[in-house]
């Protein structure tokens, strides 16, 4: 069983914000922290993982620089990570980047047993889109808006968060999860995972999925 996690390093927006002169956020003069919602689908893996013993695979889209994030996510627990980088995937929208994503997940495999999950949204979109159209390419069934999840015996339950309540659904594996921040708090690295972390495998994927 293996839990494949989707994340993305964002501009930290809680401090200054640089704006380019076409109104786009100047990404280069800001600091870069890990999407909040993506560490609530890394804390629900590793959840997972401490249960059940499975694998908690990481994948991202962005710069060689993102490594530094996936580190950080593997010092929390995480066993592995892909980093898909290439200049050809600059300025992807939600459709392209989630056909790489996709891509990349399909390279690695999704078998029976597996789940992808993913956080709602990123704070320098807000579109939510990317998670649920990574379930349609791989044509797996999509639950949104976790805000609390259970698995027993190849199903997934999950409390999908509505404005005026929620509604509960279930789902067989595989399947994908997009959640929201209050599914978990997510926990901190710890000191032997800051260490066994730069031992831990990190694969780039490039255009056409070789790996660079």
């Amino acid at each position: 069983m293996k839990i494949l996690v989707c994340v993305k390093q964002v501009p930290d927006t809680s401090g200054k914000v640089a704006v380019n002169d076409d109104g786009t956020l100047n990404r280069a003069s800001m600091p870069v922290i890990t999407n909040p919602d993506d560490k609530n689908a890394v804390e629900a893996a590793l959840k997972l993982k401490d249960t059940y013993g499975c694998k908690v695979i990481l994948v991202t889209m962005g710069p060689m620089a993102a490594e530094s994030m996936l580190r950080e996510l593997l010092a929390m627990g995480a066993d592995e990570a892909y980093l898909l980088s290439d200049r050809a995937f600059g300025g992807s929208d939600t459709f392209a980047t989630s056909q790489v994503i996709a891509a990349a997940l399909h390279h690695i495999g999704i078998d029976q047993d597996d789940i992808v999950i993913c956080g709602r949204q990123a704070i320098d979109g807000d579109t939510a889109q990317v998670g649920p159209q990574i379930a349609e390419k791989l044509d797996l069934p999509q639950i949104t808006y976790a805000g609390a999840m259970t698995y027993e015996n190849g199903t997934v339950r999950v409390q999908r968060m509505l404005e005026d309540g929620y509604m509960t659904i279930e789902a067989d594996t595989p399947c994908l999860i997009t959640c929201i921040k209050e599914l978990n708090e997510p926990r901190y690295m710890t000191i032997s995972g800051i260490y066994d972390c730069f031992s831990k495998p990190v694969t780039v994927l490039t255009y056409e999925g070789s790996e660079g």
